[in-house]
């Protein structure tokens, strides 16, 4: 993440982001959600919890309506999603979820589609079918992933996943540690080791 980025905030981004998303998986799960994008309804069984709405939560109707309309806006639908109207029966949690959902998802040193990648990666790995649904939406409406854009990202969480298994039921040492932002700068100890959109050459001896 260093040398794509050569940033130590994209690293906190990114991580961010894992921690974000495994903590709505969770919510998700523990609430017994199914998926409802981009259609409600649409597999048997009921939430644990009664999904409100505007109406139905007035405490929360305008953290709801804002929630309404980004959904709108950013996954195509006319609803508000189910994992934002079951957290409405907490006002404030659902107000302080929502508000750091965009801002650890919306762009900063990484753009927002990065980010949403990741987001599904962490949904597939944890095998949430909702947060699956929700961010493969997003990706689709909000990025303009395709089918084989959204194969690409699984293939890449796949790989990812197998490496890191082999590398942990082996035992390996990380082959770098101590790493920051400025090995990759201008005059760092790693400027002339090749990596995404640089050219491989340079004498890597010298590191």
């Amino acid at each position: 993440m260093l040398r794509l980025t050569q940033s130590e905030r994209a690293v906190a981004e990114i991580a961010a982001v894992a921690e974000h998303v495994a903590s709505l998986t969770a919510a998700a799960a523990g609430f017994m959600l199914h998926p409802d994008v981009p259609t409600p309804g649409a597999a048997p069984g009921e939430p644990m919890v009664p999904l409100l709405d505007e109406q139905g939560a007035p405490a929360a109707a305008v953290t709801l309506a804002e929630i309404r309309a980004w959904s709108q806006r950013a996954l195509g639908i006319d609803h508000i999603p189910a994992i934002w109207r079951a957290l409405a029966h907490h006002p404030r949690q659902l107000e302080a979820t929502w508000r750091k959902n965009r801002l650890v998802l919306e762009g900063g040193v990484l753009d927002e589609t990065t980010k949403a990648g990741a987001a599904l990666a962490v949904a597939q790995f944890r095998q949430s079918a909702y947060c699956i649904a929700y961010f493969s939406r997003f990706l689709r409406v909000s990025c303009g992933f395709d089918d084989r854009s959204l194969v690409e990202a699984t293939a890449m969480m796949m790989h990812s996943l197998s490496f890191n298994t082999v590398a942990h039921g082996m035992r390996l040492e990380a082959p770098m540690d101590n790493l920051a932002a400025a090995d990759f700068a201008p005059g760092g100890r790693f400027e002339h080791m090749p990596g995404p959109g640089r050219p491989a050459g340079g004498n890597p001896s010298s590191v």
